[in-house]
């Protein structure tokens, strides 16, 4: 008769160990991901929520003083009479209160960017979301959204488009071609507004909005960085390369009123939105309804502050933060006519070019060339998603 053999026991194996390890490696793993995902929705909730509350105190103030409140100054103290500070927002510092206290973003620990914008009947809110964007493809950029302009937070190319595997972007065009955003390379011109908004879907992205240009410069405009003289409005914002003989990759930055990168609330740098090349919006507009100018039957770039009416434009999708900055301040001019029996349908080019010195800038708007078909050596574009 054969007696069991008390002392034996069955036991894992190296292999069914290690097995079991991974797999409470990999159920960890996913489990902080969900965590950390959890976590990244709430505080977007959060900041949701914090804008809401923020617009309506705003627009509770609008009420009583018929204008929204003027953007703190660097003390944060009495403007004009009316109180935007730490403290909250309230007339006269205290005796009326809208909202007690201004919120801070959940997890950077610092306030919302306000300003008012062109004047005090409009203003903007600027904040960045954690969850809409938040693995932007390499060589592009994040851009917090703004309420302004109803855009969420979004990834745009860092660098003016350009054809990938070829470093010479001045060809004609191809639908073989494909968009990406890279230092090396002269920016993909050639491009009609169509084929530009084709080559972002094929990325699956789209051609940048207006809404989203807008919401670029506005976020250059509240970083005291990007302004020569280190204060919002003091100097200028630089225009980048305005006063060259052509469009130029993006390895050297430059500098002084020709520096090409402009920094972003959140640290994100982006680069050419002042010159280099036009870059095409997805956005057109008739002839007959451009802004006017002194000279209204001659195409030509002039001051926003020279403007006769603004067409179809409203003040603050037009004009600088401050309506008597102009290209002094980097902004560039606008390019119109404005003919009462032009039905032309033209497309927007924002920026500039590399040889236009003082005329173009960051809200440079150039209004001459027809969509959606037309195409130039100094037309170019970037994506957006």
């Amino acid at each position: 008769m054969i007696v069991p053999n008390k002392n034996h026991y069955s036991a894992f194996t190296l292999v069914e160990l290690l097995v079991v390890i991974a797999i409470i490696g990999i159920l960890s793993t996913l489990s902080t991901v969900a965590l950390n995902s959890a976590r990244s929705k709430a505080r977007d909730s959060r900041r949701l929520s914090d804008i809401h509350n923020i617009s309506l105190a705003l627009e509770m103030y609008y009420s009583d003083f018929g204008a929204y409140p003027v953007f703190p100054t660097a003390n944060a103290g009495i403007i004009g009479g009316l109180c935007l500070s730490d403290l909250g927002i309230s007339s006269t510092c205290g005796t009326t209160l809208y909202l007690q206290k201004i919120p801070d973003d959940p997890k950077n620990n610092k306030h919302y960017l306000y300003s008012t914008v062109v004047n005090p009947q409009h203003y903007e809110l600027i904040y960045e979301e954690e969850t809409n964007s938040d693995a932007c493809p390499p060589y592009w950029v994040r851009v917090p959204g703004n309420t302004l302009y109803n855009t969420h937070t979004f990834c745009v190319m860092q660098y003016e488009a350009k054809i990938k595997g070829q470093d010479n972007g001045n060809v004609a065009y191809s639908s073989s071609y494909e968009p990406e955003s890279r230092p090396g390379g002269t920016p993909w011109v050639n491009i009609s507004l169509t084929n530009a908004q084709n080559e972002c879907q094929s990325i699956g992205a789209h051609l940048v909005t207006e809404d989203e240009w807008l919401t670029i410069v506005r976020n250059i405009e509240l970083q005291p960085v990007n302004w020569s003289g280190g204060q919002i409005g003091s100097g200028y914002i630089p225009r980048g390369n305005t006063d060259s003989s052509a469009a130029m990759d993006g390895t050297n930055p430059l500098s002084g009123i020709n520096q090409r990168t402009l920094t972003l609330s959140n640290g994100e740098v982006i680069w050419d939105i002042g010159g280099n090349v036009w870059d095409i919006t997805d956005a057109t507009i008739l002839g007959k309804d451009e802004p006017v100018s002194p000279n209204p039957s001659t195409w030509d770039y002039y001051e926003y502050t020279s403007l006769l009416s603004y067409g179809a434009f409203s003040p603050e999708r037009l004009l600088p933060l401050n309506p008597s900055w102009n290209s002094n301040q980097g902004y560039g001019k606008v390019y119109t006519r404005s003919v009462a029996t032009d039905t032309t349908l033209y497309a927007f080019r924002r920026g500039g070019e590399w040889d236009r010195s003082y005329r173009v800038g960051i809200l440079g708007l150039y209004m001459l060339r027809p969509a959606p078909n037309y195409a130039d050596t100094r037309g170019g574009f970037r994506c957006a998603r």
